[in-house]
């Protein structure tokens, strides 16, 4: 084969590439498609896929070894968004096997006999093979169930008695602002008498069909099983909520769906599925490529929709609740607008083969569930560092969901607290822990990821959060780093509300007393705001030292230019990173945080050591 400087024949570049072999314009592989048999069958499978001017689309070309061999496109330079197409062949005899690995076609239909059967195998397996996954099992129930196996049509809220034995399937879903069947006061009764199955919404629908389908009699569903107009039973609900997921014979996640109307299977026109490219080589011998969309799984075993293809339908991904449940099931059925992805203690799988048996500790050591079901279900436990460098992951991750409800952002991660506190984390303060308060304290804005996402940082509009809490923002934030740094600062006192009916998820201490070096300083930056809202880079100046770059916590709150600065402090140890702070009016040593710098202001031999109070 002749080289080709267009595709360089698709051969990975040497070393550390990443896989990456080359890239261009689409007018690129265009015009070197007559006299280029690979750039033929590339050109082909773009314009197949993309339909809206694909001569003027940028593309990378990706193949490692171990995996696929896929294509990347976007509409411009500037667009951040890529959208990718899967180049493969089905058989390994075929002549360009070597180049496009061999996979399966996808099913125009998700709910389709073969998909329906796999799902079933992946269940089937685990529950022979798996030994961690065989362990877990049990006959736990929760406070109320649906019976969807007494009739066929119809459906019974059922309050288990001490006789009754799981198993149970659990429902992870989008509300979506439109629930229409719910359980009140003034229903329970009523849908304890039965409800009929054309009364559900879609999503509900498909789950109950899946649930027999696995043979299991209950299913439950959170706005169905818990009593939505009463408090108290919602607060005891939610705070099982790790023994309901953890419990779950396996948890249903309607992962593509925004609503309960939109149900877990999808039907897509075959062009949309897959399209074949036949070629000849110099020998006379056909060689069939096929090309489908590129999907993405890393993404979804971490519950992220951050690096999802810009086309991909994934609302589950982006909210609070459902990233507690999925880390809390032992065992998760995703249903995604292409296929179904099974993830358990032991593997996890995917029906366009991608992910099977095999593929679980290829991922462990990097995959947020993977640590997660690894170290929190150990028998002896991990060490409390590692748990706690877990937790502050978890934590990262969490911020980037979103909420309906601001006060929601202590109960969504209650489930998973629960269990860091009975591994040894100690007392849970508003998401920090109490052994290591000082460290915790210190959560930063990742503004690189914030912008390349452009996320808008935001304070939570739960007045009663303090702002020394993570949980008073949401957004692209990190921990610091080490904890080696945090030397000549200390919690002197944590003001613990009296009164707390679950620690875990509600506010227990408004304000905690700090002692550390004191400085005050001037501010500024962010007049640009209404144009840049994701900017939070800001300036500040000690008297008489050169001024230094920070980063505001949420940039809405320090908005101004440089002849007009704010009065701020900055409190740290003898060295490390420091907060910046806010007094409150009207007060002489109580502060609010705005936000955290590095390395300034400069160690000097005479430190101000102050005590303040941070609300």
């Amino acid at each position: 084969m002749d080289s080709c400087s267009t595709c360089r024949n698709l051969e990975p570049l040497p070393g550390l590439s990443g896989g990456f072999i080359t890239g261009g314009t689409g007018h690129e592989i265009e015009s070197s498609a007559p006299t280029c048999q690979l750039c033929s069958i590339l050109w082909e499978g773009l314009e197949a896929f993309c339909l809206e001017s694909p001569g003027t689309v940028q593309w990378i070309a990706l193949r490692q070894e171990e995996d696929s061999f896929r294509l990347q496109y976007k509409k411009s330079p500037d667009d951040k968004k890529w959208v990718g197409i899967h180049f493969y062949t089905k058989d390994s005899h075929d002549p360009l096997s070597h180049i496009f690995k061999p996979s399966v076609d996808l099913e125009p239909y998700t709910a389709c006999e073969k998909y329906l059967s796999q799902m079933k195998s992946w269940v089937g397996s685990c529950n022979e093979k798996h030994g961690i996954c065989k362990g877990r099992q049990n006959n736990y129930l929760p406070t109320r169930v649906l019976d969807v196996s007494r009739e066929s049509d119809r459906v019974f809220l059922y309050e288990p008695t001490e006789k009754d034995e799981g198993p149970f399937v659990a429902l992870s879903h989008c509300w979506g602002g439109i629930v229409p069947t719910l359980t009140t006061a003034k229903t329970l009764d009523k849908h304890k008498a039965g409800i009929s199955f054309e009364a559900f919404p879609k999503t509900f629908q498909d789950a109950i069909i899946v649930t027999r389908e696995l043979q299991c009699r209950y299913l439950w569903i959170d706005s169905l099983c818990i009593i939505q107009d009463s408090t108290e039973d919602w607060k005891n609900e939610a705070s099982r909520m790790a023994d309901v997921y953890g419990n779950s014979y396996l948890t249903i996640a309607a992962t593509a769906s925004t609503n309960s109307y939109g149900g877990l299977f999808y039907t897509h026109d075959n062009l949309d599925v897959r399209h074949a490219v036949e070629r000849h080589d110099n020998d006379g011998r056909a060689t069939i490529v096929n090309v489908r969309p590129s999907l993405e799984h890393t993404p979804y075993f971490a519950s992220s929709p951050y690096g999802l293809d810009s086309t991909a339908q994934a609302p589950l991904l982006e909210r609070s609740w459902c990233f507690q449940e999925y880390l809390l099931a032992p065992r998760v059925l995703s249903f995604t607008q292409w296929e179904m992805l099974w993830v358990c203690l032991t593997n996890r799988s995917c029906n366009c083969g991608e992910y099977s048996e095999n593929t679980r500790e290829i991922v462990a050591s990097s995959d947020l569930k993977a640590r997660f079901d690894t170290q929190l279900r150990e028998l002896h436990g991990s060490p409390l560092k590692d748990l706690h460098r877990l937790w502050t992951d978890i934590v990262e991750a969490y911020l980037l969901k979103g909420l309906t409800y601001d006060t929601d952002r202590l109960p969504a991660l209650a489930g998973i607290a629960q269990l860091f506190s009975e591994r040894g984390l100690g007392r849970y303060v508003n998401g920090l822990w109490e052994p290591t308060i000082v460290p915790d304290l210190f959560w930063e804005l990742s503004s690189s990821f914030g912008h390349n996402y452009d996320i808008v940082t935001k304070r939570s509009a739960d007045k009663s959060m303090p702002s020394w809490s993570w949980a008073s923002v949401s957004g692209s934030f990190r921990y610091s780093s080490s904890v080696a740094m945090f030397e000549g600062i200390e919690v002197l006192d944590i003001s613990y509300e009296p009164v707390i009916l679950e620690p875990l998820a509600e506010v227990c201490a408004k304000s905690i007393t700090v002692r550390g070096v004191l400085t005050q300083a001037r501010a500024w930056g962010g007049a640009d705001y209404e144009r840049n809202p994701s900017n939070n880079h800001r300036q500040i100046q000690v008297s008489g030292i050169k001024e230094h770059y920070w980063l505001v916590d949420v940039a809405s709150e320090l908005t101004c230019a440089a002849d007009s600065p704010v009065d701020v402090h900055i409190l740290r140890g003898i060295k490390g990173p420091g907060l910046v702070l806010c007094r409150v009016e009207g007060t002489a040593a109580t502060y609010r945080r705005l936000g955290l710098i590095e390395r300034y202001p400069p160690n000097t031999n005479e430190p101000n050591f102050a005590t303040v109070q941070l609300v």
